[in-house]
């Protein structure tokens, strides 16, 4: 009689630890399921700007910098251009001004202005706005890759 005890006592220790365990499991998806992704702006973005009526393809390279800047590179035409970027997560307004030059070596002084839309989801996530060069001034629309 003891020794059915002692297996049964041994049985109880078992069930109780794999459910422990289940819940440990579940409590640790749930966790990484909800996890916010980070900031809004990280990562790479892709689409276009309108310039003196064609459109001009976009490769926008945000990121957050450990004393909370927002750095990037635009790539157009194969020139790579530092961003100075501000976000106001009032109304994520976002601000991008591009100074450097294109691949001929001529300067180049861009500033966009748009809003984030879809931010609550990253696969949606796009930027939209007005893009000035120089005395042209046109829509741009990127989206996150």
């Amino acid at each position: 009689m003891n020794t059915l005890k002692r297996k049964k006592g041994m049985l109880d220790l078992a069930a109780r630890l794999t459910a422990g365990f289940l819940a440990l499991l579940v409590l640790c998806v749930s966790v990484l399921v909800t996890a916010q992704e980070g900031h809004p702006l990280t990562g790479t973005w892709s689409g276009d700007r309108e310039s003196n009526g064609s459109k001009v393809r976009l490769l926008l390279i945000m990121d957050l910098q450990p004393d909370q800047r927002i750095e990037g590179t635009l790539i157009e035409n194969g020139a790579r251009i530092p961003l100075d970027i501000t976000l106001n997560p009032e109304d994520w307004s976002v601000s991008i001004i591009a100074q450097g030059q294109n691949r001929a070596g001529d300067a180049v002084n861009y500033q966009a202005n748009g809003v984030i839309e879809n931010v609550g989801t990253a696969t949606q996530r796009m930027i939209v706005g007005t893009w000035q060069d120089g005395g042209s001034v046109g829509e741009f629309r990127v989206r996150m890759n």
